[in-house]
């Protein structure tokens, strides 16, 4: 799937990848590898892992941030990535799964099959229809406790607990029930 990004805008990159049985040290050392090399490569803003939790079902999933577009796919051209991604097809089963994403794209759950993001107003009135209540929620909630501390302090455990929560499980529910809207060609 091709997506469109402005020159200016982050991007994230979200790959998955399933790990041959008994492989799984091989890919861990891939793995830092290719993220020392990341590193030293302009643009690069992070990478986070989230390890398999099921030993029976090794799937690796990696977040990759770059500041631009053109600073990912500068990466994925070079020859230091184009040579580890050979190596990889040693360590895992099937193909990789790639995702790019940028803004509040990578919080909304995406239909099963291919579909453009939805309308940059849309993603904003579902994070407003989720986090408005949060914020009302986990305000009148933590009140009791945090009314005496500075506003700031108050005010940064509020966004936090709403954004733990807006991560998982309110945007992820509500791009569920909202599909047809937020993707209505994707039925």
């Amino acid at each position: 799937m091709t997506e469109s990004f402005s020159a200016d805008q982050s991007v994230t990159l979200v790959i998955s990848e399933l790990v041959r049985e008994g492989h799984i040290d091989a890919y861990e050392r891939w793995a830092r590898e290719l993220h020392a090399l990341q590193n030293q490569q302009p643009g690069f803003l992070g990478v986070n892992v989230i390890r398999p939790s099921d030993p029976a079902h090794p799937e690796y999933v990696t977040i990759v941030r770059f500041a631009t577009y053109e600073a990912l796919r500068t990466w994925q051209e070079s020859p230091q990535y184009r040579e580890r991604i050979q190596r990889l097809q040693d360590l895992i089963v099937g193909d990789v799964h790639y995702q790019n994403a940028s803004g509040l794209q990578l919080w909304f759950d995406r239909p099963s099959r291919p579909a453009p993001a939805p309308a940059f107003w849309k993603q904003v009135l579902v994070g407003v229809v989720g986090v408005y209540p949060l914020i009302m929620l986990f305000s009148t909630l933590t009140s009791p406790v945090t009314s005496a501390w500075p506003g700031w302090l108050a005010t940064l455990t509020t966004a936090t607990l709403s954004t733990l929560f807006l991560t998982y499980p309110v945007l992820p529910l509500l791009t569920r029930w909202l599909r047809p809207w937020l993707y209505p060609t994707s039925r």
